[in-house]
């Protein structure tokens, strides 16, 4: 067990190690985060910020396990950091509305499914005048960006040290397996302890460890439009196209899912295909309505069920990535689950799932020490 102080460096300032740092700090660790860019400005940052897994029913339980208890935390995660920062993350249970599309259709049996995970959908039929659609209450929405202004804030009041634009290109380790510190590109930095929330990036970094586990960039478009307050009372979802409404008004369109390696520049295809889905909900707007384009990199994994625990043939080197679309939503849960790990306490869920022992591909060559 970690005695109190100990050191601990998170190799990632998403929301994942942002959330991660603010725990481990509140429970006493000695905390560090460094990024390779700008702290908060990756994946978490460009994301529409819906907490939920989307079309839900085509994810294995041990996702939907974690989604749904980490989709409990997120109320009580926005009021306690409004409270300490006099941040709102503007945390906002609008639902989310699911169209039936060419794409994506409701399967015949959705309440029942619904109904064995205790949620409470409902289908509507066409009075509306819209496709039929499968209501979701229960799925929340979040500020991302005003959400991690906040970690930041609290963080920095706990006393995390936050380190940006500071590569981390490798690990070191004694001849027992034990981490002995970080190359970064601003020399080595000795601990014996880190945690890898790197989200896309993550699978080059363990690489440099000598272990493969399937993390990969994909990316996702978005394009901001500027609505009026009331435009859209809930969360719109066709065929993985989605709208989110914001308090004042601003409205999000989102989002491709493109494997194009670390590449993350926006296309005019993009831009069209999220502006003819936007237009086709919201028939008022004008093209003069776009304010933003953007992109970003989404850790993508197998079935999107994440890695969460500490690295075989390493000692004090752990993992947090793989979420893919679901970071924002799991991020709760999975800082949990870290905070357990380095303390040795019960873990709020199951954690067998999420074990890198039971994915990673070890390299052959690679020997007990560095």
């Amino acid at each position: 067990m970690l005695k109190k102080r100990e050191s601990v460096i998170l190799v990632g300032a998403g929301v994942i190690g942002l959330i991660a740092a603010m725990r481990l700090a509140e429970a006493g660790f000695d905390v560090c985060v460094v990024d390779r860019g700008q702290a908060a400005q990756e994946a978490s940052w460009a994301g529409g910020g819906i907490l939920s897994p989307l079309y839900p029913w085509h994810y294995p339980p041990e996702l939907l396990r974690l989604s749904f208890y980490s989709m409990s935390l997120h109320q009580a995660l926005a009021r306690e950091l409004e409270n300490l920062t006099g941040i709102d993350p503007q945390w906002n249970l609008s639902g989310l509305r699911i169209m039936a599309g060419k794409r994506e259709t409701i399967p015949a049996d959705i309440i029942n499914w619904a109904q064995r995970w205790q949620l409470n959908w409902q289908l509507m039929g066409k009075e509306d005048g819209l496709h039929p659609s499968l209501w979701c209450p229960e799925v929340a929405q979040v500020r991302n960006p005003r959400l991690l202004s906040a970690l930041l804030l609290r963080c920095r009041q706990l006393g995390v040290k936050i380190i940006e634009h500071t590569e981390v290109s490798g690990f070191r380790r004694f001849h027992n397996g034990q981490l002995c510190g970080l190359e970064t590109t601003r020399g080595f930095w000795p601990t014996n302890h880190a945690i890898i929330t790197a989200g896309a990036w993550t699978g080059k970094l363990l690489e440099s460890a000598r272990l493969h586990l399937e993390i990969y960039p994909v990316r996702g478009q978005m394009l901001l439009l500027q609505g009026q307050a009331g435009m859209l009372n809930s969360m719109i979802m066709r065929d993985q196209h989605y709208l989110v409404p914001r308090q004042d008004g601003l409205i999000l369109a989102g989002s491709t899912s493109e494997n194009v390696q670390f590449d993350k520049s926006v296309t005019a295809e993009a831009r069209e295909t999220l502006w003819d889905f936007a237009h086709d909900f919201l028939p008022e707007l004008t093209s003069d309505h776009i304010i933003r384009q953007w992109s970003g990199l989404r850790p993508g994994s197998q079935e999107s069920v994440p890695y969460i625990g500490a690295l075989p043939g390493w000692k004090g080197l752990y993992v947090a990535a793989g979420h893919f679309r679901y970071g924002l939503t799991n991020a709760p849960a999975t800082a949990e689950i870290l905070v357990s790990t380095l303390t040795d306490q019960a873990p709020p869920v199951d954690i067998k799932p999420y074990l890198p022992a039971t994915h990673f591909q070890k390299d052959p060559n690679s020997s007990p020490a560095d």
